[in-house]
């Protein structure tokens, strides 16, 4: 496969090979990546391949924007800013993905690693076997919007789920979503409280918790994809009895995409305030004639797959891949894993 390849993608191109992707997720939208630039200190190093079979990609690509070249990291997308991978005018095969994979291998820099769409799984599985790329299995899960919200909820929210909705309303649950400072301001809060139950539940330093969730996900992060993404964005909060007791962050425009979930679980109680809050949301996605919502990563979590696959996702099996000439990612990996054992971390 012959690939010619631009190291800069202009908007125009960008827009157009976007809006051929009926799989593409928001995260790999023109406007994410600009959020990300402007927001996290990455530099764009997307690269746009035109293939002699006529397809073309994009493939989001990031560094930090100081990295030395010894240590630099391309990432796809960068940690914490949900999925990457190519997006393209037509499916992709596995022999498209070895061109780019062995493009993205010549890169000046220390490791490549991308993270894609999870229902891309297979031709990236097939294309990688072989190759000096490592996979790491990861878990997401999918629900399928075909048919619009009615069959939704007819056909694939389980009866229990739909009680629970109907619980939260009869309740005096009410949910409001935007992008307004008070709603991210609420967010904020809800997540801070949510990071310290999670530390709790996984057996893990509170203080630590705390630090790395300001540090992943700092309230200016918030802010600015609030204030730079606010035509895919929508932050949906959940009140009882007018206080904020659940939220999500939504990314919402060809499919939707579950970013951030928080709750207080104490001012909660029964309400299911959460369950309502993912009513919403979906409803809403169905709306932009999406077909599918993304509700992230779920790991090897029994409880968060439970509650997905209460609205009907399906679990996705796929796999991160990384490619390392010095092991800046495996040695960090490590270093994690070495400290979880050492404090006895449970995944929740």
């Amino acid at each position: 496969m012959q690939v010619e390849v631009s190291s800069q993608v202009s908007n125009a191109d960008w827009h157009r090979i976007y809006s051929q992707d009926p799989s593409v997720t928001p995260s790999q939208s023109r406007v994410w990546a600009d959020v990300i630039a402007k927001s996290s200190g990455a530099r764009d190093r997307s690269r746009h391949y035109r293939f002699s079979d006529g397809v073309e990609a994009v493939l989001p690509l990031f560094t930090r924007r100081y990295d030395q070249r010894l240590i630099r990291v391309f990432r796809s997308p960068p940690p914490a800013w949900g999925f990457g991978g190519l997006f393209s005018t037509a499916p992709l095969k596995a022999e498209h993905l070895r061109a780019v994979m062995d493009d993205c291998a010549r890169l000046a820099g220390a490791a490549v690693q991308i993270r894609p769409n999870p229902v891309d799984a297979d031709v990236w599985d097939e294309a990688a076997r072989g190759t000096a790329w490592q996979a790491l299995p990861r878990n997401a899960h999918v629900v399928d919007l075909t048919g619009g919200f009615d069959e939704v909820w007819e056909k694939r929210f389980p009866g229990s789920t739909r009680t629970k909705i109907r619980k939260a309303i009869k309740a005096g649950v009410t949910v409001e979503s935007g992008t307004s400072d008070k709603l991210i301001e609420e967010f904020d809060t809800l997540f801070r409280v949510s990071v310290a139950r999670w530390a709790q539940g996984q057996n893990e330093f509170g203080w630590l918790a705390a630090l790395r969730g300001r540090f992943r996900d700092p309230k200016e992060k918030f802010v600015a994809m609030a204030r730079g993404a606010s035509e895919i964005m929508r932050v949906y909060i959940g009140y009882l009895e007018g206080v904020p007791v659940a939220g999500i962050v939504v990314l919402m425009d060809r499919n939707g995409h579950v970013t951030r979930g928080a709750m207080d679980k104490h001012k909660i109680g029964r309400s299911y305030a959460n369950y309502l809050l993912q009513k919403a949301a979906i409803e809403d996605t169905c709306k932009q004639s999406a077909e599918r919502y993304h509700m992230g990563e779920t790991g090897s979590s029994k409880s968060l797959a439970e509650f997905k696959s209460s609205f009907g996702a399906e679990a996705v099996p796929y796999a991160e891949y990384r490619f390392e000439r010095i092991p800046i990612l495996t040695a960090d990996q490590k270093l994690r894993s070495i400290v979880k054992k050492m404090i006895g971390f449970k995944d929740a």
